[in-house]
């Protein structure tokens, strides 16, 4: 990276949270728009599991954001419950890539110990507001 530039991690990491949510709910919604076959219910169950993926992102646990890294782009990659309009799956493999491209950089930067530890009571404190 270059002087000056710096990623907000936080905003990466709720984008990725928003979009495995939104993912995981229309997945859930496909019951009521395509007939019921034991692969859209597996899609469905898939939803549901996004979700809660989504869920954990909005907090600060690593394992959230290595779940989010690996789950969705094995489940594109390997074809898992593939919806039967071509056009939504195609949305849902670019939704997944988008989710584990935003957690990638969040995750690499958590690994280094120079990262600050963000305690959830103090997300909105400054760094000058934690020495006193």
């Amino acid at each position: 990276m270059s002087a000056g530039y710096s990623l907000d991690y936080e905003k990466l990491r709720n984008m990725a949270a928003i979009i495995a949510t939104l993912s995981g709910l229309l997945q859930c919604a496909s019951l009521w728009l395509l007939p019921t076959t034991p692969v859209l219910l597996l899609t469905a169950f898939t939803g549901a599991v996004y979700v809660v993926l989504g869920l954990g992102l909005f907090g600060i646990s690593r394992f959230s954001l290595l779940l989010a890294i690996t789950a969705p782009p094995v489940r594109s990659w390997l074809g898992l419950f593939p919806l039967e309009i071509t056009t939504w799956e195609w949305l849902r493999t670019a939704a997944d890539i988008s989710i584990a491209l935003l957690c990638l950089p969040v995750f690499w930067a958590s690994l280094s110990p120079d990262f600050e530890s963000i305690e959830p009571g103090s997300r909105s404190m400054s760094a000058d507001d934690t020495d006193a």
